[in-house]
């Protein structure tokens, strides 16, 4: 069986792929009910059917949330202390700035207009509370829908109790529509509508019982299902049906009976998923499970057997994941401890995270890079797991691999944003881990980076020294040479130039000796930034030629590679601002273009919006007014859910502010402002869409996207139409219609160059050459080169 719905990315609506049945009703007074209350709570047992409701009325309330819908799911997350980083990393808010995360959650809510799901919130009863009680206090356009077994007993809470289907039909419609996928030309008839009926009943309508219990078509028939489930749930709950205590014993004596039809061998497998926050694959499932009477080579014939039964279920993502609903991970859970195999398999599991976040880190310069930080991601809630598992154990000894792990997830803190909950599992572990060792150094210096990017010099400061004196005292030259790396970050940021190069330099002079390509390349790309923000171009492009170089070995490499490129061009435009030095700005856009799409790859925001931000700043310069304000818009967009514009470097405000004002002076405030909220409205593959395919507007919501759409102006015409009346159509007189580089293309096409000539004489692929004559071609309203050499 498919799972019933399946999630894209962290926020969004999951996809439901199985149908949905019934429930009218409930949905009109749900709706009803949003309409006027601010938290609205779904509540009733597990099975019920409260999350499917949440999502289907969650959708339908779409249009009456201008800043959409985000979906919260908690059933994995075991900490109250992350509930507000979860909400935060949901809403696609990154951990920049010295900010608490509910301070963060506050500011970025408080003007929208949003509908927040918060999905399984029984077991995160008090924290959940706490922090719906303080958004809607302070974010008035924000509406709360909750799903929990229990209320949230929040003032203005409103409660909807979720109760099992009607058993005389829409249960016995879920039935139908279940078994007809179970076994094939079923259909409900009269003939069978009393068996059907009578299975439903005795389910009490629960629809995670009817799914569980339609499986069994499979090997009986309707009719013998519905006398042996009969039977089945008199000998669970006590004889008749008047003394079933509730849809609570219901639903356990059907998954008792599902866990009873299973092999020994799929119990167990049962039984040790449960170890799983959330979804696996096959090859975890086989490292994790495997063991004793269960072979890892047996565990996938047995996931196949689980699958069929709709105990495990698969969704629809590639490469292919499974998960176990929540009411049976929690059933698993209990046999697990009952078992006496739970210690055995949290190590298991344990063991699985650590393997993995080492291949993410070790070495971090690989062009397995992107999948390995995308799977990292992907399984977070299990690393959690498993440094919850490790951290405040009282073991030194899983402490000590506490901080291992959590020391090699730093890039996911990075690159994800993570920084406050990176520094926090960082910090904890530190506490239990006193004695020097290499691994306490290395931890002390990443600690140490997170909190410099925070905002917190002081507190990195003190861990750069912790992680130098401990380094020297036990002779750990590595780590002393992050150390020193990190004292010269610490030195940059704080302005103090001289001091930040000469231990840069000394941090390369040691990872180069050490053949540390990891930590060279690293410490290049942030050097290179050092020399970038005082123009300092010779030296920016010295230092990221040798960063640039190690990379060779990676050529898909994609973290360090974009910050070597992206701050070579910083180093190039501040070059020319402050000095008035000469390059060529139309082949550092395309350099540009570029290195937008490397971060987009591995959803690095920061980089990003600066790579978004410094097109903007070019377009600006060009006279591309409204294309200057719609990347300012983007970029906004990304600094709103960072927390901080360019993490607060003054020397890089300046020239945003310089772009903001002489755009919004050159269009005026209601044009501007109209632009600006454009860009701002992209997502982040259209914004990267709209910045590497050179327009001058982006898309309206909704039009069609594609190279000529859309006019700088914003109206939409086709080559081969005139042109809106005003536009320049000569090459010599187009004003802002055609940039710096395409007017030159347009020059050398008049002169009778082929594209691939052009392509030549200006050193770029005939790719690019073939898309600015396209481009000219869409601005003017023409419809071939010929009509380009003919213009006045």
């Amino acid at each position: 069986m498919r799972l019933g719905h399946a999630r894209e990315r962290a926020g969004e609506l999951p996809i439901e792929i199985t149908g949905f049945v019934g429930r009218s009703q409930e949905l009109r007074e749900i709706a009803a009910l949003l309409g006027k209350a601010r938290l609205l709570s779904l509540t009733g047992p597990g099975g019920v059917g409260k999350t499917r409701l949440a999502l289907r009325a969650a959708r339908a309330g779409l249009p009456r949330h201008p800043d959409g819908v985000c979906f919260v799911e908690l059933s994995s997350l075991r900490d109250p202390v992350l509930l507000p980083h979860t909400v935060a990393a949901a809403l696609g808010l990154s951990e920049q700035g010295d900010r608490d995360p509910m301070e963060q959650l506050a500011a970025y809510l408080a003007e929208k207009r949003l509908l927040l799901v918060l999905d399984t919130c029984e077991h995160l009863l008090d924290a959940c509370a706490m922090h719906v009680d303080l958004l809607l206090r302070i974010a008035p356009g924000v509406t709360v829908l909750a799903t929990s077994r229990q209320p949230l007993d929040v003032p203005g809470e409103f409660v909807f109790p979720i109760t099992p289907l009607p058993t005389d039909h829409e249960a016995v419609q879920l039935f139908a529509e279940r078994a007809a996928a179970v076994a094939p030309g079923f259909a409900l008839t009269d003939a069978n509508r009393a068996d059907v009926t009578a299975v439903c009943r005795w389910v009490e309508g629960m629809p995670l019982a009817i799914e569980l219990a339609v499986v069994r078509l499979r090997a009986l028939s309707l009719s013998e299902l519905a006398t042996r489930l009969q039977g089945r749930l008199q000998a669970l709950t006590g004889g008749r049906r008047a003394a079933v205590p509730g849809h609570h014993r219901t639903l356990r004596a059907t998954i008792d009976w599902s866990h009873d039809l299973c092999s020994p061998r799929e119990q167990t497998l049962w039984r040790r998923l449960s170890v799983f926050a959330g979804g696996f694959d096959a090859e975890s499932a086989e490292t994790v499970c495997g063991g004793g009477d269960l072979p890892a080579e047996d565990v996938l014939e047995q996931l196949i057997g689980l699958v069929d039964k709709s105990v495990v279920l698969r969704t629809d993502e590639e490469p292919t994941r499974y998960r176990l609903l929540d009411t049976l991970r929690e059933y698993g859970a209990e046999r697990l401890a009952a078992s006496g195999e739970e210690d055995t398999y949290r190590l298991q599991h344990l063991a699985y995270c650590e393997r993995l976040a080492e291949r993410a880190d070790a070495p971090f310069h690989s062009d397995a890079q992107p999948a390995l930080l995308t799977a990292v991601g992907r399984r977070l809630q299990d690393f959690r797991l498993a440094l919850e598992h490790t951290v405040g154990s009282g073991d030194p000894g899983l402490a000590l691999r506490g901080l291992v792990l959590a020391t090699r997830l730093w890039t996911h803190w990075l690159t994800a944003g993570r920084l406050l909950e990176g520094a926090r599992w960082l910090g904890a572990a530190l506490e239990e881990t006193g004695r020097d060792c290499p691994e306490r150094v290395e931890a002390l210096h990443r600690l140490a980076w997170l909190l410099m990017c925070l905002g917190r010099y002081e507190e990195s400061d003190a861990r750069v020294g912790q992680a130098l004196e401990a380094a020297e005292r036990i002779g750990d030259e590595r780590g002393a040479a992050y150390a020193v790396q990190y004292r010269g970050c610490l030195a940059m940021f704080r302005g103090r130039l001289a001091e930040c190069h000469r231990d840069f330099d000394e941090a390369r002079r040691r990872f180069r000796k050490l053949g540390d390509r990891d930590g060279l390349a690293i410490a290049a790309f942030e050097q290179t930034f050092g020399a970038a923000v005082v123009g300092d171009a010779a030296h920016a492009w010295e230092i990221s030629a040798e960063g640039l170089a190690v990379l060779d070995e990676a050529p898909r490499e994609c973290w360090t590679r974009s910050y070597c490129l992206l701050y070579r061009q910083l180093a190039l435009w501040k070059a020319r601002t402050r000095h008035g030095a000469e390059h060529d700005p139309a082949g550092m856009r395309e350099r540009l273009g570029e290195t937008v799409r490397l971060k987009h790859t591995i959803d690095d925001r920061l980089g990003l919006g600066i790579a978004l931000e410094l097109l903007a700043w070019y377009a600006e310069e060009d006279g591309r007014h409204e294309r200057a304000a719609a990347l300012l818009g983007a970029a906004q967009a990304i600094w709103d859910r960072i927390g901080c514009a360019m993490f607060g470097a003054e020397v890089l405000l300046v020239d945003h502010r310089a772009a903001v004002a002489a755009a919004r002076a050159a269009l005026g405030d209601a044009a501007y402002e109209r632009c600006h909220a454009r860009g701002a409205a992209l997502d982040t593959a259209s914004a990267v869409t709209f910045a590497v395919e050179d327009r001058d507007a982006p898309p309206r919501p909704g039009a069609r996207q594609g190279a000529g759409d859309i006019t700088g102006d914003g109206s939409p015409y086709a080559p081969g139409r005139t042109a809106p009346r005003g536009r320049a159509r000569a090459a010599g007189r187009t004003g802002g219609s055609l940039t710096r580089r395409e007017r030159e293309v347009a020059a050398l096409v008049a002169e009778g160059l082929t594209n691939r000539e052009i392509a030549e004489r200006l050193v770029v692929s005939k790719r690019t050459a073939d898309a600015h004559v396209e481009h000219i071609l869409t601005k003017l309203g023409l419809t071939s080169r010929t009509q380009i050499t003919g213009l006045e």
